[in-house]
This record gives structure tokens, sequence and C-alpha cells, in this order.
């Protein structure tokens, strides 16, 4: 009777120290998500948010294949793990957002509007374009339902990469963080492209006016006239600012299951 109770004891135990694991990986990918970052989140709701999820994921997690054995080394090792895959997964999702700061950052210089104010998604100073560009897009990537898809990425990261199964090569994803990092930086260009292009051409057209007028005030025009045409310009292109938005989140898709793949066996 007395060996019955122990092995259930130790069962239990043993369910307990897997749970946390689950809250481990899941709370780290949680408190790196676009948007779940920041600092307006209350700590307690990205905390309840993880405790549910995990709840959701335990029980349909695949088994896993070691003991723990009252072994705290062992047991620190796979913290470790979870730890590293949900930190991995949740810098990978923070390229959602990163173009468009960057974008609206080529944006303001190129309007001559640079005055800064904080910006909660990425919690330092940044531009009013910035800003106003990554709460709208936030908005309607929210809207749309598309942040589903990170809840499924928390579910099949235990069918993927299981726990003890981890497979430790870095260099497969240090080469999909740069290519996503690289792809930012080319994305964030196109992103502006529309508003600088007619920034430029608008600064052109005034130096042409300056060289025929000397006596005409012309950079004093150009101010006003600089933040005008590029916002107007700017919210034609919205249309396209969001296909450029969608087309960046696929990207993102397809290089957070090479993560997946990547870390499995």
């Amino acid at each position: 009777m007395l060996a019955l109770a122990s092995s259930v004891a130790d069962l239990a135990v043993e369910k307990i120290e897997l749970f946390i694991l689950v809250l481990i990986r899941i709370s780290t990918i949680i408190f790196l998500l676009p948007a779940f970052n920041q600092t307006p989140v209350p700590t307690t709701v990205k905390a309840a948010i993880s405790f549910l999820l995990a709840f959701l994921v335990f029980p349909q997690m695949p088994l896993v294949s070691f003991t723990i054995a009252n072994s705290p080394v062992f047991f620190f090792m796979i913290v470790l793990e979870q730890i590293f895959i949900g930190v991995v997964i949740g810098f990978a999702t923070s390229f959602l957002l990163h173009f468009v700061t960057m974008g609206g950052e080529y944006i303001a210089r190129d309007i001559g509007l640079m005055q800064g104010a904080m910006n909660p998604f990425i919690e330092f100073q940044s531009n009013l374009y910035s800003i106003l560009l990554t709460v709208l897009l936030v908005v309607i990537f929210l809207a749309s339902g598309s942040h589903y898809f990170f809840i499924r990425v928390l579910f099949e990261s235990f069918q993927y990469i299981p726990m003890g199964n981890f497979v430790w090569d870095t260099r497969s994803f240090a080469a999909i963080l740069i290519l996503l990092s690289a792809s930012s930086f080319v994305v964030s260009f196109q992103f502006a492209a529309p508003v600088m292009g007619a920034i430029f051409l608008c600064t052109v057209t005034l130096g042409l006016m300056n060289r025929v007028m000397p006596q005409m005030q012309v950079w004093l025009l150009g101010i006003p006239l600089k933040i005008a045409i590029g916002t107007l310009i700017l919210i034609f292109s919205l249309p396209l600012m969001v296909q450029l938005f969608n087309a960046n989140f696929e990207q993102l898709q397809r290089a957070l299951f090479a993560i997946l793949r990547a870390g499995g066996r």
C-alpha cells in the first residue's frame, strides 16, 4: 500500500514538473511576442495568458522520452532547453514590426519631422510616424485574426520539438534570424519608398526654384510643403503598406516553421 502511494506521489510530482517545463517555454514566448513585450501590458496579464495556454497545451503534448527522477541537474538542463526554444521563437516573432519602425524612421527623416515620443511597442523614443504606422498595422493585424497563428506555433512547437529532443544546432537558427534581419532592412525601404520618392522630387523641385528665384525663401516654404506632401502620399500608400506587412508576415510564418523543423529530430 505504501509502495502504491509512493508511486502515485512520484507520478504526480513528475506531472507537475512537466507542466512547469511547458509553462516556462510558453511564458518565454508570450513575454517576447510583438505587442506583448511592451510595458503597458501588465505582467499579471501575460502570466495569466501563459498559464491558460500551458493548461491547454499540456494534455495534448507528446509523451516525453525521459524521466526526471528527482535529478535537479537534469531538470535544470531541461529548463534551459525550454528557455532557449522560447527565446529563439519569441525573438523571431519580433521581426513582425521591425521593418515598420525602420520605415517610419526613414519617412520622418525625409519629411523633417523627427520629434520623438515613447513608442509603446519598442519601449524607446521614436518619431510620430513610426508610432502611428505601428499602432495602425497592429490593429489591422489583430482585427484580421492573424494573431491566432502565434497560438498555433505554441501548440505545434511541442510537436516539432518535444521536450528532451531539441537539436542545439545554433548555425541553423542564426542563419534564419540573419535572413529575417536582412529582409527587414529591404522591406523597410520598400515600405518607405513612395514617401521617400515624393520627398526627393519635392526637394529637387525646391532646389530648382531656388536657382530660378534666389530671392524667394524656398526652404521656409519647403518645411510645411514636405510635411503636407509626405502625409498625403503616406495616406494613399497605406494599402501598399498593408500588402507589404502581410507579405512580411507570410515570410515570418515560413521562418518560424523552419525554426521548428531545425530544432526537432
